[in-house]
């Protein structure tokens, strides 16, 4: 295991790294998609109760 690396190689190989690392980061703070949600099934007597405990 005695490889002799240059300088060139070893500072090439930590700018990968850190091109990985910000790739990597900006991947996993994407925004979620919202959902619409479809009511029509749902009575408006119940969708009004539920909103007015979500206000309450």
């Amino acid at each position: 295991m005695n490889e002799k690396f240059t300088v060139q190689e070893i500072l090439s190989a930590i700018d990968d790294l850190a091109k990985l690392r910000n790739n990597t980061v900006k991947l996993s703070f994407k925004k979620q998609k919202e959902v619409e949600i479809d009511n029509s099934d749902i009575p408006l007597t119940t969708i009004k109760l539920i909103e007015e405990a979500e206000n309450n």
